[in-house]
């Protein structure tokens, strides 16, 4: 049943190529990009770091987003048609009209959709650390009635974090009494030993709540490599993109990535007592390797469990990151890598 279906979303992309898809995507109120054109792209080539997917089982719609913030769609997981823009800016904005963004996230919580992602201002220096300038970089929220957007801002004149540190690679989870929390990286440019914590927000969503709560270091990973500030081999310190999910079997989950010395690689960290309160173990083996991180995970329309990263290539002899997706296995209590994503 899945190979026919292939096959008629193969379809659906040709119908795309042709225009119609286009069309299809202003339909759904989707906004073109002043002097970038829509086009379609498989994704063994195009060139994007931090996909995120979200299926819209209603639609029968694929939407992913990832650096840069634009919104692209498929019905098939292979062709890709954009890019899209679905976010509000305006230069009384914190992190001024032109921010660079990375790794946009959507989640839909009650009756809205939120889309978070870090922010950086260059222009804003916030500390100095080991002889580098820290810019202004936080996360920021942003909400919608519908998926695709458009998305405006909860919060304009401040970061939702704190201001006096860099904070990036935002992910949302709520509790079981419904209260509302992002997970973020608090980022080892400026403390030297890259942290995942959590921070509840309040009812509006617009600031933090309280001080967070740190989940794990990069210290703490058993094999992770990298350089220390005075050039000596030492752990990598860096610990970001977070990414909570549940398995089958019940296990509460984070999905992180980090360095083993130059590669770019994927982690896992799992709750011993179920919650999100931890204590958190990070596995004493990579979950994934190859160059390769920023992990998110995400069902098919058929219910297969598919992990999105970016994976480090080099096409038309320059250094540049495309998607890749990986069939994953959830139904015992830890997450398994079962092999490359069969379209």
């Amino acid at each position: 049943m899945k190979r026919v279906y292939a096959i008629l979303f193969s379809l659906c992309a040709l119908v795309i190529s042709c225009g119609i898809g286009n069309r299809n995507s202003e339909e759904q109120g989707l906004r073109t990009i002043d002097g970038i054109p829509v086009r379609t792209v498989s994704i063994d080539t195009m060139e994007l770091r931090d996909p995120f997917i979200v299926f819209d089982k209603e639609e029968h719609v694929y939407y992913m987003t990832g650096t840069g913030g634009h919104m692209w769609t498929s019905k098939n997981l292979r062709q890709w048609t954009g890019p899209y823009n679905i976010l509000e800016l305006d230069t009384t904005m914190w992190m001024g009209s032109n921010p660079t963004i990375w790794a946009p996230e959507i989640h839909k919580f009650k009756d809205k959709y939120y889309y978070m992602a870090t922010f950086t201002r260059p222009d804003v220096i916030i500390d100095r650390v080991a002889g580098r300038d820290i810019p202004r970089r936080s996360c920021q929220l942003f909400v919608s009635d519908r998926l695709q957007g458009p998305y405006k801002p909860i919060v304009a004149e401040r970061p939702l974090l704190r201001a006096d540190q860099p904070a990036l690679d935002a992910t949302f989870c709520d509790d079981e009494l419904g209260a509302g929390y992002i997970i973020y990286g608090h980022e080892w440019i400026q403390n030297w030993d890259g942290t995942v914590q959590i921070i509840r927000l309040s009812d509006d969503f617009s600031k933090q709540v309280g001080e967070p709560f740190v989940m794990f270091t990069a210290s703490q990973n058993p094999w992770s490599s990298g350089v220390d500030s005075l050039g000596n081999k030492s752990f990598s310190p860096v610990m970001d993109a977070p990414f909570l999910f549940d398995t089958e079997g019940g296990k509460l989950g984070i999905l992180f990535s980090t360095y083993i010395d130059d590669e770019y690689t994927v982690g896992v960290a799992y709750s011993t007592m179920y919650g999100l309160n931890g204590p958190w173990e990070i596995e004493p083996e990579p979950l994934l390797r190859g160059k390769q991180g920023h992990p998110m995970l995400f069902k098919d329309f058929d219910g297969t469990l598919v992990m999105a990263v970016h994976k480090d290539t080099v096409i038309n002899d320059r250094h540049t990151s495309v998607p890749r997706l990986i069939e994953m296995d959830d139904q015992f209590e830890k997450l398994k890598v079962k092999g490359n994503y069969k379209f």
